[in-house]
């Protein structure tokens, strides 16, 4: 999993999404970071291997310039600076679409041999793959011919980018990518031709939505927003939108490639009663607490875990019940170590 934030309003977007992508990167990022910006008709991105404090030292991303951004912190599954996010979509020179994304194939596990050949269709109508590179463990990422792996969120921002550019707006664009190449995931975009606001689509990994006087902030986790953000509010599963600085739309998808677990009060009491009790006794990361909580779920194909797992997390936090303490872990390279959030109460 990853974490992932962003931004659209009267403000400076970089300094906003980093202290965001910053409080949550432990939860489930910390290992690479990025963040891309929109302004004057430019898209402006950086992105290392490292999280977001080196992101912040080492590259100008708290000067990229813009009022609406968008920000990532990725796992620790492969790849090098290139296969952090964001992804670009290029013609030329200039980048038109950045994209982030959360999740993995999940249940759609199957059909990356479908993937591997979109991924090559795609790579012969002219669209190139920055990602594209020898020596990353392919079973979970779409392979071309030669032996070579593309991250799957670069392959989707490249299909997006073909949408786009057959007349689709971006949240149509990406309600067809995501059908098309379905995983279990969510994404943000920025695109030069919606220049007021952020594209969302989500299956069924969390993305939250809060609204300030200035602007509206989204990330991963409600526990990375601002003191000023109004009442979190979960974006629908199996829909796709899009966010202005003051309101959203959201539109169903035509059809969802997998049946999505609904989450009702019923099972927000079973998994806070759960969790409260198990951080009662130790601490827990967040992907153990996960685990702890997706047996909750009746039977879906897709599972919202991670949201409800946060929903919790969150509620705890508003009872003053939360202790949330961050341990170094090993990075990507011998040279770098990544934050690791342990909460308990």
């Amino acid at each position: 999993m990853c974490n992932i934030a962003g931004y659209v309003g009267k403000r400076d977007a970089a300094p906003i999404i980093l202290q965001m992508l910053h409080r949550e990167e432990g939860f489930a990022g910390g290992y690479y970071s990025g963040l891309a910006t929109m302004q004057g008709g430019k898209i402006f991105s950086e992105k290392l291997t490292g999280d977001t404090a080196r992101l912040m030292r080492e590259t100008p991303a708290l000067s990229c310039l813009g009022n609406i951004g968008i920000a990532h912190s990725r796992s620790k599954s492969g790849g090098g600076d290139e296969w952090a996010h964001p992804f670009l979509g290029l013609r030329g020179d200039e980048a038109r679409i950045a994209y982030v994304a959360n999740g993995s194939l999940g249940c759609f596990a199957e059909r990356l041999g479908e993937f591997s050949d979109l991924t090559l269709r795609l790579s012969e109508a002219g669209y190139t793959f920055p990602s594209r590179t020898f020596g990353v463990e392919t079973k979970r990422y779409p392979t071309l011919a030669d032996g070579s792996a593309v991250h799957m969120s670069d392959t989707m921002c490249q299909l997006i980018l073909r949408n786009i550019e057959d007349g689709m707006d971006s949240a149509s664009a990406m309600e067809s990518a995501f059908c098309e190449m379905p995983s279990e995931i969510v994404g943000l975009l920025l695109s030069l031709n919606e220049p007021d606001s952020i594209a969302y689509s989500r299956i069924n990994m969390p993305m939250f939505l809060a609204f300030a006087e200035h602007g509206a902030y989204l990330a991963s986790t409600p526990l990375a927003f601002p003191e000023d953000a109004g009442d979190p509010m979960l974006l629908p599963a199996g829909s796709s939108g899009r966010v202005f600085a003051d309101r959203f739309e959201s539109v169903k998808y035509k059809k969802c490639a997998a049946s999505i677990a609904p989450i009702d009060a019923a099972l927000i009491c079973k998994a806070y009663a759960k969790v409260r009790e198990i951080l009662s006794a130790t601490e827990k990361n967040f992907s153990e607490l996960c685990r702890e909580v997706a047996p909750l779920f009746s039977s879906a194909d897709c599972k919202p875990t991670a949201a409800l797992t946060y929903q919790i997390l969150y509620a705890l936090s508003k009872g003053n019940l939360l202790l949330i303490n961050e341990k170094r872990v090993s990075g990507v390279t011998d040279e770098l170590d990544a934050p690791k959030l342990y909460v308990s109460i």
